[in-house]
């Protein structure tokens, strides 16, 4: 989940969480606001009523009389009871009927017990007032202020959305780049300084970090070729040393000649590995052209009259299958190196008398697939993710001996990364391995 995500939803949830804290203690504000402002009517009601009682004692029996025909309150005095204290307000909420002798449901009142004093004698006043109006302008109220927060909430939602966006977009265009970098190559240019202090020092960090890989990784790329290139006058020495030697085999005894042989051998390994290694250099350095016309088709048949050697040796059969025409940009030479390495490889691994299936096709996204098949032992499940890793040796892979650097796939990968083109090897559900290149 983004960064931003994560924060407007914690804030989405702060807020509902504020929202339903500020509606309880709405809720309790409100109804103890309009309860207290209900007891100081009951008791303004009682104080009218004393006070009329002061002006005309006589008005008792009138009070009596009406106070029990309002239609939201009623009043009702009696004798006074010992047990209620004199001058005491009591107040309290209870269910009750407006008439005990009409059949209707009972309502809630606030009702206010109190005493009266009219010529020195002592009433009981019991004041009733409907709840149910003054819970209406409690519930108004508390939804009025509930829907304002619910709208407040919303509208902080969007602007955060909006604003959060702004303030985090430098971060995503870093995480961005970040995500295409696949290798120092794809550095490109450094990562802005953006107005946002802690945006700003990743990016600083980030910067440092990935200058010293580049460099470190462009000094490696250079020892490589210069110490692959420098190789190869000396190694080119030991090689014409030891067949100048071999061809005075006659002054030679048999155990002399074998190590000679062997010698020869190691050289010619040492320069085929200086070679790969160089060609790997070569291509990351980007030193080749990429403005041929590569018919791939072509380069599969001329790959196949090259190892037809090795295909009669073996007594491989080779079955091809061209279903549309396959011509991409590019440089020839590389294309032809990749296309040979995938199909020595496949032969190479082939057991005497297999099968190898060449397809050129087009995939369902409308790209141009190369697949070499074979019937090989395939590649351990563990391993088959570094298949295209330098110094991934067949014999390690496949349990074949040989004599190979382990370089192959590695060229393969290097030509297809500068060529923009995937490739990928999967083992077959019977035997062996399908290698694919996809222009």
């Amino acid at each position: 989940m983004k960064l931003n995500n994560k924060i407007l939803i914690s804030n989405s949830l702060l807020s509902l969480f504020m929202l339903v804290v500020t509606g309880l203690g709405t809720y309790y504000v409100v109804n103890t606001t309009i309860y207290d402002e209900l007891d100081f009517h009951l008791l303004q009601h009682k104080a009218d009523i004393q006070q009329q009682l002061m002006e005309d004692p006589n008005s008792l029996d009138e009070i009596k009389r009406l106070g029990g025909l309002g239609s939201y309150e009623w009043v009702e005095i009696s004798d006074f009871d010992q047990s209620i204290t004199l001058h005491s307000n009591n107040f309290s909420t209870i269910d009750t009927v407006r008439y005990a002798n009409v059949s209707e449901l009972p309502e809630s009142y606030r009702k206010l017990t109190t005493t009266l004093s009219v010529g020195g004698s002592h009433y009981l006043l019991e004041i009733y007032e409907e709840v149910a109006a003054w819970e209406k302008i409690s519930m108004t109220v508390m939804l009025s202020v509930l829907a304002a927060l619910f709208i407040w909430v919303i509208l902080l939602y969007v602007v955060n959305q909006y604003a959060f966006g702004r303030i985090l977009s430098p971060f995503y265009d870093t995480v961005d780049r970040l995500e295409h970098i696949s290798s120092p190559n794809e550095l490109g240019e450094p990562f802005p300084e953006p107005n946002t202090y802690e945006i700003r020092v990743l990016n600083n960090a980030l910067n440092t970090m990935l200058t010293q890989i580049k460099s470190s990784f462009d000094d490696q790329r250079k020892f490589i070729q210069n110490a692959s290139h420098e190789l190869l006058t000396p190694l080119s020495i030991i090689r014409q040393k030891a067949e100048k030697l071999i061809s005075d085999s006659e002054q030679l005894d048999p155990s002399s000649l074998e190590r000679l042989h062997e010698i020869q051998q190691t050289a010619v390994r040492l320069t085929r590995l200086s070679n790969a290694l160089l060609l790997i250099s070569r291509v990351e350095n980007k030193q080749y052209e990429m403005s041929d016309e590569i018919d791939i088709t072509q380069i599969v048949e001329q790959v196949l009259k090259e190892l037809a050697d090795f295909t009669e040796i073996k007594e491989i059969t080779i079955e091809t299958e061209y279903s549309r025409q396959a011509v991409i940009k590019g440089n020839k030479e590389l294309i032809h190196s990749a296309v040979y390495n995938i199909i020595q490889n496949a032969i190479k691994f082939s057991p005497d008398g297999g099968k190898i299936w060449i397809t050129i096709a087009e995939n369902g996204s409308g790209q141009i697939v190369l697949f070499v098949k074979d019937e090989g032992p395939g590649i351990p499940e563990d391993l088959i993710d570094q298949v295209f890793e330098r110094f991934r040796k067949g014999d390690k892979l496949s349990g074949h001996g040989s004599s190979s650097p382990g370089l192959g796939l590695s060229i393969v990968k290097s030509i297809c990364e500068l060529h923009g083109c995937e490739y990928k090897a999967v083992n077959n559900p019977d035997k062996g391995v399908s290698f694919s290149l996809i222009f």
